[in-house]
């Protein structure tokens, strides 16, 4: 199974999780559990290959090169949870009727550091690669664009043909609380994941820059996992350029 036959059938997948959160007008607001949100699988960086740098308390691993620092730390359900006050607008989870919580994408925060150099450079794009070759992008902004511009919100039955997700088949997840259409909390979801996702940009010397490199969800059993940061030049004041690659190897822990 390759990421190219999935990405489709992915992005309906989403695309139909978001009209579930958005239209459940049958639920009752004071129904629905609180989020309880755990982490059943978490990632580990692995410091042997790569000369990478691990903090031992955030779990994010370094590597230098050239004066230039890239440093990845995978981000878990909890994490992932605390970047909003409202569940509704967490456009990384979705939160069952019980109180389940449900990662939908896998995500990583990375930070480009220049620590010494005239100018650098960097591209928004990365590569996640399992142990069985198979190979994911990362979802970059306007992937996220088409998205939420896809859910109608002028149509109050998610079941019915007019959406292009309607015959999916994907679990019946409901919002925590929502009881209505609920565009703000979509637009703070927007909003969420513009100020978040790692874009590409240029850095003068002592410059770092952040931001989430996300991808879809990985199946449980991609154990090995490696990113590939290919898009990193270094600026020489003659105009001549350095290109680096950076990679980081993790271990995708199961209970």
């Amino acid at each position: 199974m390759t990421h190219r036959k999935n990405r489709s059938c992915f992005r309906t997948q989403i695309m139909y999780s978001i009209g579930l959160l958005l239209f459940t007008g049958a639920l009752l607001a004071g129904c629905a559990a609180a989020p309880q949100p755990s982490i059943d699988v978490y990632m580990e960086p692995v410091a042997e290959r790569f000369n990478a740098q691990i903090d031992p308390e955030t779990g994010a691993a370094t590597v230098v090169k050239k004066g230039v620092a890239v440093t990845i730390k995978p981000l878990d359900e909890v994490e992932l949870f605390e970047l909003t006050e409202d569940p509704k607008a967490n456009p990384y989870l979705i939160v069952e009727k019980n109180g389940a919580v449900e990662p939908i994408y896998t995500v990583f925060e990375i930070v480009v550091h220049n620590r010494e150099n005239r100018r650098v450079v960097f591209d928004d794009t990365a590569v996640l690669m399992d142990a069985d070759g198979v190979q994911y992008a990362n979802l970059p902004s306007d992937y996220f664009d088409s998205l939420y511009d896809n859910v109608n919100l002028g149509h109050s039955n998610p079941w019915g043909g007019v959406y292009p997700y309607a015959h999916t088949v994907y679990p019946s997840y409901y919002g925590y609380y929502q009881s209505y259409v609920d565009a703000e909390a979509l637009e703070w979801g927007r909003v969420v994941i513009e100020d978040s996702i790692f874009e590409s940009g240029k850095l003068f010397s002592g410059a770092k820059r952040g931001g989430f490199l996300i991808f879809d969800q990985l199946e449980r059993s991609a154990t090995d996992l490696r990113i590939v940061v290919p898009g990193v030049r270094i600026v020489h004041s003659n105009g001549k350029e350095d290109q680096l690659e950076f990679k980081i190897d993790f271990k995708q822990v199961l209970p």
